[in-house]
């Protein structure tokens, strides 16, 4: 229910199982779900950063 799992997304969208299949399961249909699987590649910076800043203060807090 966490909304920030969702900038795992671009990322799980190219990743495969020990099949060869997607990970995430076959895709919806529709055209909002082929335009975000055209562009998912170029998310990924973005995604990265804000995974960063959404782990860090959990991180940085139990290192001290």
């Amino acid at each position: 229910g966490n909304v920030n799992h969702g900038l795992l997304l671009p990322i799980l969208l190219h990743c495969r199982d020990d099949q060869g299949r997607p990970l995430l399961g076959p895709p919806r249909s529709g055209r909002e779900t082929k335009k975000f699987l055209r562009n998912a590649h170029a998310d990924i910076p973005a995604a990265v950063e804000a995974l960063r800043q959404y782990w860090m203060p959990i991180r940085y807090a139990r290192a001290h």
